[in-house]
């Protein structure tokens, strides 16, 4: 088996906010976007805030001659490091170097720097959200439970489009304010990369922030058409209804979060758990008589190699028949576009929230 998976490196970010009314399933929401007809995969497909690495405005040496210009401590930026030798490719170190090398200059990154940067830049050019910090508020950066800032008071609109049509000019907007980007602020929360059956597919880092009261949002029209901020079971039973669009690790992430309702949990929670690293989940394909079934890491059936297996598999049974084969189980079966089920019968991996089943009595909103 050999891959010619070409994997374009993305991240998004999972931004938690305080609702703005009362709401009896959770005390907060998710900002989640509905691409523009030009960029969904289907109709009503919706993302969290996020895109593509951009190598010239992410990867700049630029930004660490800002950094220490700005004044940011070397340890702060080590802070961000998590030295393992179980990362995955898409958080690993780049190049032959060590991580001192980043520090010393060189075009070696760290990827859990460059990715933030990449999910900050993106949630402004989508929606002006900017999540920054000033030179004093550098020096809360050890508070335990540490929340988002932003800024909103500056020529968003302009700034946007330049940001958008050259996502180097990010760099240029952070002069501008006299501020950096809040990478502290973004909790490291999972990792997913398409089935190795999709010949241009994505690895894309998940980060998770909170903020303490929801920012105004300027869309960028050409990318999204419109926002929602919801409860995770809001947005799972706008799915099911068929009014929203979801791929799976979005169906994933939100059914992890049913099983915590509490904003200040859930904060504490991220903020722990990231320190405990990641596990890719790259699924492996089968097809089954009634559904496909794609297995994630830990799963009987999952692979040593994933990112090899081009092919799906065929198995000679329905997904039930391939379950009662399997001990341990971690997997989602696709019947239909509304009709995903979530299986892990083991503790979740890196210490993570384990997805919850969507309850069966689905209500009108």
């Amino acid at each position: 088996m050999t891959s010619g998976t070409k994997y374009r490196t993305s991240a998004s970010l999972i931004l938690v906010a305080p609702p703005s009314t009362a709401t009896s399933s959770s005390d907060y929401n998710l900002l989640m976007l509905k691409r523009s007809d030009a960029t969904a995969i289907v109709q009503n497909q919706c993302v969290f805030p996020g895109g593509m690495l951009d190598n010239v405005g992410d990867e700049s040496v630029a930004w660490l001659e800002y950094f220490d210009q700005f004044g940011v401590p070397e340890v702060a930026l080590r802070r961000l490091v998590l030295i393992s030798d179980h990362r995955p490719g898409l958080l690993a170190p780049q190049g032959n170097g060590c991580y001192d090398r980043f520090f010393k200059r060189t075009k070696i990154w760290a990827r859990e720097i460059i990715l933030r940067l990449t999910a900050l830049r993106e949630c402004f050019e989508e929606v002006g959200i900017l999540l920054c910090r000033t030179r004093e508020q550098l020096a809360h950066l050890n508070d335990e439970h540490l929340l988002a800032q932003f800024q909103q008071d500056f020529d968003r609109d302009a700034w946007q489009r330049r940001v958008h049509n050259k996502p180097s000019e990010f760099l240029d907007l952070c002069r501008e304010l006299k501020v950096v980007p809040d990478l502290w602020a973004l909790q490291e929360w999972s990792a997913w990369a398409s089935p190795a059956i999709i010949n241009k597919g994505h690895e894309t880092a998940f980060f998770m922030a909170f903020v303490n009261t929801q920012p105004s949002l300027q869309v960028e029209p050409s990318e999204v058409k419109e926002c929602l901020w919801s409860t995770p079971k809001e947005l799972l039973t706008l799915y099911h209804h068929g009014e929203l669009w979801f791929l799976p690790p979005q169906i994933y992430e939100l059914s992890r979060l049913l099983g915590i309702k509490d904003y200040q949990k859930l904060h504490a929670f991220a903020v722990q758990r990231s320190k405990l690293g990641t596990t890719l989940f790259l699924p492996v394909v089968y097809s089954c008589s009634d559904s496909m079934v794609y297995a994630l890491p830990g799963d009987e059936f999952y692979v040593p190699e994933p990112h090899l297996v081009s092919d799906v598999i065929s198995f000679p049974g329905t997904a039930s028949d391939l379950r009662s084969r399997s001990k341990r189980i971690h997997r989602y079966e696709y019947k239909n576009q509304t009709a995903i089920e979530l299986y892990l019968n083991f503790e979740a991996p890196n210490g993570h929230l384990a997805p919850q089943k969507f309850p069966f009595e689905l209500h009108k909103l």
